[in-house]
């Protein structure tokens, strides 16, 4: 699933006839040089505005040092003439913002509640990439109503909550959908319907942002009836096996009847009229 939904390499392109090449976004805590490349006159800022042709300029290729956190932007007049897109990137040194991670599980998680964490913005830190997966990182019970908190350090990433089972494809294994995030994500996966963060989360000093989730897939594990809760418009749905078969395709319903499916693991795949998807894992009792 995380091929599927996000594909991070060193280089970026563009298209259009003009290409133009930026250094993976990273970190170190010294100052470092970044690279752009491109067959014809770069374009570039370092303090975020959008470059013009009244910016500073280099032919083929410009090292930029980052000495501070930077957003670098950059466009490409071609040898031929063509002009690229505007390419983004943003370059740590220093301090990283804290990124607060909220996850409420359903009732039932014995052994608490894990997320893992790939790191996109930075992409590493000191030159290590940190993403975690296995089991992921141990959440800390909050003590308001059932959410758990772990901060990491990131700009934004992809995560996914588990109930700390160490491998994904271990029997009892649950876990969520792959969900990006900035600053702050609240994700509700318990029963019942989406509710916004209680007070006593809200009234904390590492709220920033809110994010909460538009998908509810409960209960899971599921004996009968696969309940969806969410506030997006899908318009049709597929039941897939383990091993991504399509078992079942119908219109979009909230209620989904599974008791005719043999125990094990499934996904059901919420798809909108833009063709755009959520994949959900769920088991069947």
């Amino acid at each position: 699933m995380k091929k599927l939904l996000f594909f991070i390499s060193i280089f970026s392109s563009a298209f259009f006839f003009s290409q133009i090449n930026m250094s993976v976004a990273t970190h170190f805590y010294n100052p470092y040089q970044m690279n752009i490349q491109g067959n014809g006159t770069i374009y570039y800022t370092q303090d975020g505005t959008t470059p013009t042709l009244s910016s500073s300029s280099a032919v083929n290729s410009v090292n930029i040092l980052i000495d501070q956190n930077k957003e670098i932007k950059a466009f490409l007049v071609s040898n031929t003439g063509n002009t690229s897109v505007v390419f983004t990137k943003k370059y740590f040194t220093g301090a990283i913002p804290d990124a607060h991670i909220f996850f409420k599980p359903p009732s039932g998680w014995a052994n608490g509640a894990c997320v893992r964490v790939e790191m996109l913005n930075p992409n590493s830190i000191d030159g290590f990439v940190i993403d975690n997966f296995g089991s992921g990182y141990s959440m800390n019970n909050t003590g308001c109503n059932g959410w758990y908190k772990i901060t990491k350090s990131f700009e934004t990433a992809n995560v996914s909550f588990t109930n700390c089972y160490l491998y994904q494809n271990f029997p009892g294994n649950i876990d969520t959908p792959l969900i990006p995030m900035g600053s702050s994500i609240y994700y509700d996966f318990s029963s019942g319907v989406i509710t916004n963060p209680p007070s006593c989360l809200l009234g904390t000093k590492d709220v920033r942002q809110k994010d909460i989730t538009l998908v509810k897939v409960y209960p899971n594990p599921v004996a009968e009836v696969l309940q969806i809760n969410t506030d997006k418009d899908f318009v049709e749905y597929e039941i897939l096996d383990g091993t991504g078969r399509v078992i079942s395709k119908e219109k979009f319903l909230k209620s989904i009847a599974v008791h005719h499916l043999i125990s094990g693991n499934y996904f059901v795949k919420l798809i909108d009229n833009k063709n755009d998807f959520v994949l959900v894992k769920f088991i069947k009792k």
